[in-house]
């Protein structure tokens, strides 16, 4: 039986079991899987609107278990094989997974994950929701968010690949956030008008932690679809026009550091030197 602080460690971790479905009006499950210096191995993207963001995998999830099998000391191509397998079952694909911050302390304090610890069941439905279908096709949104009564705004962001540009990990029910077209897995590409999509992630908190304290924030997103079809064909993504990058500090990616309280930030380093960063609003 698990101490009193090592319980109180595995419900933070929020591991998880997200049984993954395929839908015929998506191409694939909506996530792509990095290889890891060490296993296990990390989810590196989660596509909006798939059935991976539907059947609640996260940016950094590290995946401990493919459908029962354990892979979490496995080889990357070992583990892309057992996904694959488990897709052509046909049967719904089954991802025990926990945020690779969480993991880390897992490791430190010798806990081993097993199935049986995974509590939180997650499951894609088995067709597309409405408000997927419905979802306007490459169009940015602005989202203007007030802290009101509220103490946060109600979403997490995490840090794009190789640190530059940040993400929406989750937008949390009943808060400011919710209440505007804000999504998960959205591109920030503006936070109040500042063109941040090549900034530096370190860059982009110290702007959401000023915005925190102002009482407000106007962000321009967009979902990974729209974003990735930017990047192919080299289209601006601004909400008035060209604007330059505002980074503050392209080259400093090492270390951060911070005592603000106005928000809280979990700064996680991987073996291979870059820098993931946590942040609830």
């Amino acid at each position: 039986m698990p101490s009193s602080s090592d319980a109180e460690v595995l419900r933070n971790a929020n591991i998880r079991l997200c049984k993954l479905r395929v839908w015929r009006e998506f191409d694939g499950l909506g996530f792509n899987l990095e290889a890891a210096q060490r296993p296990p191995h990390l989810i590196r993207l989660v596509e909006s609107n798939s059935p991976a963001s539907a059947g609640g995998l996260k940016i950094l999830d590290v995946i401990l278990y493919v459908n029962q099998e354990d892979v979490s000391e496995a080889d990357y191509n070992t583990v892309r094989g057992a996904i694959k397998t488990a897709r052509d079952s046909n049967r719904p694909i089954e991802l025990i997974v926990v945020e690779q911050r969480f993991y880390q302390l897992l490791k430190k304090k010798n806990i081993k994950v097993t199935p049986q610890l995974a509590t939180n069941v997650i499951q894609t439905p088995e067709s597309m929701p409405a408000d997927y279908i419905n979802f306007p096709k490459r169009i940015p949104r602005t989202c203007n968010l007030r802290l009101g009564q509220s103490d946060t705004f109600g979403f997490e962001v995490i840090n794009g690949e190789n640190d530059i540009g940040a993400y929406i990990q989750e937008v949390f029910p009943n808060t400011p956030a919710s209440n505007t077209p804000l999504r998960k897995c959205d591109r920030i590409i503006e936070i109040d008008d500042k063109n941040v999509d090549k900034d530096v992630s370190k860059s982009i908190l110290e702007k959401l932690a000023k915005a925190k304290q102002k009482g407000s924030v106007k962000l321009f997103v967009v979902d990974t679809d729209t974003y990735k079809n930017a990047q192919l064909h080299k289209l601006p993504l601004t909400s008035k026009g060209k604007r330059k990058s505002q980074s503050e500090d392209r080259q400093s990616t090492s270390r951060y550091n911070t005592d603000d309280r106005s928000c809280k930030y979990q700064i996680i380093k991987k073996k291979t030197q870059h820098i993931y960063i946590y942040i609830h609003y």
